[in-house]
């Protein structure tokens, strides 16, 4: 079950903002400067927010919240990939610097009919507390400060969500988790709840409000092959047939090759497919076959996490995006995939499988900077002052 706790979220003083593009851009290098600065300030009490991020052709409504690392320790909070210990460790530097969480951990859950009506209700009938706008999008923020709507939040998310899906923020709760550890070792008194590193900032959005996204790749070389060989090559594990048009995939094992000045069409080839190979569910994914058979097998490239000359566009930029990075010599190919089910995220996390890096752009997108959970007590004291 979902244990969530209200924070003392620290907030940025919008009137002192000339440019929120330039400030919360640059929060992720500079969160400790605006804390010097006197930009932030921390609430008097501890609340809940519900947080809607409106774009043009839709919006996302989830809410903020502080949970138990304990609940990402036990497996009620799921992932679904593996993180990199040299950026677990530069996050860690990071997270004591600053001594705050600057931007939520992105969960989803299945949708409570009771969890949906009272955010309904709550946001219907009473006024945002504050609202950041950008050009392209706005994000508001409800607060709930009353002891009675809390204790209703708690319940409802205890009852409602018996597990939770990271979508985004995989190295920051692990991060979390290792100050948690950290942190325990120095304490006698660690699992006393006052203590904010038992907990982390996270942002549960219902799975309604997720859209899963491809995550497509840019090849910046063909580590030594030709572009005739890099074809033929191809041609043994898909069907490939050049066409005049950008490929947008429309099922799996289907996707696009963006090359030279050409749209190829590629659909694996029957030998290859999954069920004939007794795949697993990882496996079977369109990003494992193109790091398996395309990356290892024809370019020799093993570690894609390390890998320098495979780089990530997201879906949404679309396909005139990797068109552009191949007319403008930043890529030799690019490849447009077919995206990853929601359903298969959540059947894999629950089977504790991993997805290859990058499988997935997952909207909605947080941004640094707009809620902050405080480690440091000097903001605390300076609310109570």
């Amino acid at each position: 079950m979902a244990n969530i706790f209200p924070f003392r979220a620290a907030l940025p003083n919008l009137k002192n903002i000339t440019s929120f593009d330039d400030f919360f851009k640059a929060a992720k290098q500079k969160f400790s400067l605006y804390i010097r600065d006197g930009i932030y300030e921390c609430r008097t009490q501890a609340a809940f927010y519900i947080y809607r991020i409106k774009r043009p052709h839709r919006s996302h409504t989830g809410v903020v919240a502080c949970t138990q690392i304990l609940d990402y320790i036990n497996g009620n909070i799921k992932k679904h990939e593996h993180t990199i210990k040299t950026k677990e460790e530069r996050m860690l530097k990071l997270f004591k610097e600053r001594q705050a969480l600057i931007k939520p951990i992105l969960l989803t859950y299945p949708n409570a009919l009771e969890i949906d009506a009272f955010i309904n209700r709550w946001t219907v009938a009473r006024r945002p507390a504050f609202s950041i706008p950008f050009q392209d999008e706005e994000h508001i923020f409800w607060e709930i400060s009353e002891p009675l709507a809390v204790e209703h939040v708690k319940a409802i998310f205890t009852q409602h969500v018996a597990q939770a899906y990271i979508c985004d923020g995989h190295h920051r709760i692990k991060t979390a988790e290792n100050l948690y550890r950290e942190y325990q070792k120095a304490s006698t008194d660690s699992l006393n709840p006052k203590q904010d590193y038992n907990r982390t900032l996270v942002a549960y959005f219902p799975i309604s409000e997720i859209e899963v996204h491809n995550y497509n790749r840019a090849l910046l070389s063909f580590k030594g092959v030709t572009e005739e060989e890099f074809l033929e090559k191809l041609r043994a594990i898909f069907e490939i047939k050049a066409v005049t048009y950008p490929v947008q995939p429309l099922s799996k094992h289907h996707m696009g090759l963006y090359l030279g000045a050409s749209w190829y069409d590629l659909t694996l080839r029957v030998a290859f497919l999954p069920k004939h190979l007794n795949s697993t569910l990882t496996e079977s994914l369109d990003v494992h076959i193109l790091n398996h058979y395309v990356f290892a097998n024809i370019l020799g490239i093993e570690d894609i996490r390390a890998e320098a000359d495979i780089k990530y566009i997201e879906g949404p930029k679309g396909t005139f995006s990797l068109e552009k990075h191949v007319r403008e010599h930043r890529a030799l190919a690019t490849f447009n995939l077919y995206p990853v089910a929601l359903e298969e995220l959540i059947k894999i996390s629950n089977q504790a499988g991993t997805m290859p890096p990058k499988s997935t752009w997952i909207e909605p997108r947080m941004r640094n900077g707009f809620i902050v959970q405080m480690h440091a007590e000097r903001l605390l004291r300076k609310a109570e002052s």
